[in-house]
């Protein structure tokens, strides 16, 4: 049956502690008098503290905006790694020679730098969760050398600051500069891209649909001018041709009267005015009806009704011929002797329709060729009104893409003017400017003075838990042994009714104190061996300078 292990009371932890009291406060006055002894060689550590604060722009940012969204606040970090960078602070530790006695040691520069950016501290202060200042610290050895090292670390963020500002405007007016040279040139390209267009297709712009519409339907109009002058003349030719034909027939009987004069009458129907004129009007419809075919069917209204005219004309044509016999001894003689004059009339007649017939033909080849350049002219019209909308939509294309392009162009032009007001505000020194308020001071007392009692505790207490341990070693494994009646009645779990001490005889007993006086005198001398111990290993490590 397993049994629980015993708790240990307050009154036994006490007991253990005056037991083993003496193991345990050695170690704690030996790192005591380390610390007492290391304090005296500690070099003193001065403090050198300057306040910088954060200056608006004395030029309102409504008149030169800012062309960087990142504060102040923030580009510190960036100044602050150039000012502690390896360059800056090797430049320092030579100007004002600093840690010679390291540099004389041989210590490589890496961590003399290093040891003194970890002596430099930055803490900015905040107002209205903006970052409005900020300390800048430096410990050192010599009071003196601690100011000027301060001093010229705040000379240094001022000057970084500006320098940063500077060439940060700069850069940025360069960048937009070259962006906004690109825009221009993206631009002009547009720009000749769209004249090229317009020049390509002057005549069929989109601004120039209206006027041409009016030209194509001027045209058309022309032509229907054109086709009805031609008609006209068409109708008139086959008019002169009938007149022709009539004069020649008429000229034929004439001849034929003269031959046959003793064996046909002398009068004939085809002489007389009225026979002329149907004659003359049956050749007109006739050239009308040929063009009328032309364009209509034979069903046509208007062909039915001048087919039905030349009919009747032929009918009354032949009435007149069935009377030609009642009349004809009557104007026999008569027409004897006018035969030559008619003859002769009739002739010039002819010759005068001829030309007449001539001047028609010239005029229809005149009308031919004014059509054909009007379809010429309608044909190039036509092209053009339906090239416009492709022009139209490759113009809008190009005019949007010009727009937005000018509009890029212009908002880095603003940008680009922005810029030129920036650099000029920052060489001007007119931006954002850190400014020093609390020159460096120049300590009185070592900082690390007033630490001395922390080092004088924090000795004490290394030692007391050391010595704790010790206790530790020797007691924990006591507690899993019987030691006492406590002990016997808890894990036998039976009650005890008595108990024998050891018996000893006076030498056993003056042996064992001579055993404790021995003890105490071997922890004596080991603590005092080890306190020159820990001075060399306080003094080889620099931990308590360090800490200061």
């Amino acid at each position: 049956m397993a049994v629980e292990f015993r708790k240990r009371s307050l009154g036994d932890i006490v007991k253990i502690a005056k037991r083993r009291g003496l193991l345990i406060a050695l170690p704690a006055l030996a790192g005591l008098a380390a610390v007492l002894l290391v304090l005296p060689g500690l070099p003193r550590v001065y403090r050198s503290t300057t306040f910088l604060t954060l200056t608006p722009p004395t030029i309102s940012e409504k008149v030169a905006p800012s062309l960087t969204d990142e504060s102040m606040s923030h580009r510190l970090q960036s100044i602050g790694s150039n000012v502690l960078s390896r360059s800056s602070l090797e430049a320092i530790i030579s100007k004002f020679d600093l840690y010679g006695d390291k540099r004389s040691a041989g210590l490589p520069m890496e961590m003399i730098v290093d040891e003194m950016r970890n002596k430099i501290t930055v803490e900015p202060e905040k107002g209205d969760s903006e970052v409005v200042g900020f300390r800048v610290s430096f410990r050192y050895s010599d009071a003196h050398t601690a100011q000027s090292v301060t001093a010229h670390l705040a000379e240094r963020f001022i000057s970084d600051q500006n320098k940063e500002s500077k060439a940060s405007a700069e850069t940025t007016r360069e960048f937009i500069e070259a962006q906004l040279a690109q825009a221009k040139s993206q631009l002009d390209t547009i720009e000749k891209e769209r004249l090229g267009i317009m020049m390509r297709n002057v005549d069929a712009l989109p601004e120039s649909s209206q006027g041409l519409i009016a030209q194509l339907t001027g045209l058309r109009q022309r032509e229907q001018t054109i086709s009805k002058d031609k008609e006209s003349l068409m109708t008139e030719r086959g008019r002169v041709q009938e007149s022709i034909t009539a004069l020649n027939n008429q000229m034929r009987l004439i001849d034929a009267y003269g031959t046959n004069e003793g064996q046909e009458p002398a009068f004939r129907v085809e002489d007389t005015p009225a026979y002329a004129q149907l004659v003359q009007k049956r050749a007109e419809l006739t050239a009308k009806l040929e063009n009328l075919l032309k364009k209509f069917r034979e069903k046509e209204p208007e062909v039915v009704q001048t087919r039905t005219e030349i009919e009747k004309i032929n009918d009354e044509l032949g009435k007149l011929a069935g009377n030609t016999d009642q009349r004809t001894k009557a104007i026999r003689d008569a027409a004897a002797r006018k035969a030559e004059m008619q003859k002769r009339s009739l002739e010039i007649e002819r010759d005068k329709a001829e030309s007449q017939l001539k001047l028609i033909a010239t005029q229809l080849q005149n009308k031919d060729v004014e059509l054909d350049r009007n379809s010429i002219q309608i044909g190039m019209l036509e092209s053009k009104i339906n090239t416009i909308p492709n022009v139209k939509v490759e113009l809008e294309g190009i005019s949007n893409e010009y727009a937005s392009a000018k509009s890029n162009y212009d908002e880095l032009l603003k940008k680009f003017n922005s810029a030129q007001q920036q650099v000029q505000r920052e060489s001007n020194e007119q931006g954002e400017t850190i400014q020093v308020i609390d020159p460096a001071s120049l300590p009185e007392t070592p900082e690390n003075a007033s630490k001395r009692p922390m080092f004088l505790g924090l000795g004490a207490g290394v030692g007391l838990i050391f010595g704790l341990l010790l206790a530790s070693f020797f007691e924990v494994p006591r507690l899993f042994k019987i030691q006492n009646i406590v002990d016997t009645e808890h894990y036998t779990g039976l009650p005890v009714l008595a108990a024998v001490p050891p018996l000893l005889t006076e030498a056993e007993m003056a042996k064992a104190r001579r055993f404790t006086y021995l003890k105490v005198a071997a922890g004596v001398i080991l603590t005092v061996i080890s306190v020159p111990v820990l001075v060399v290993l306080l003094n080889a490590t620099k931990i308590l300078e360090q800490l200061s």
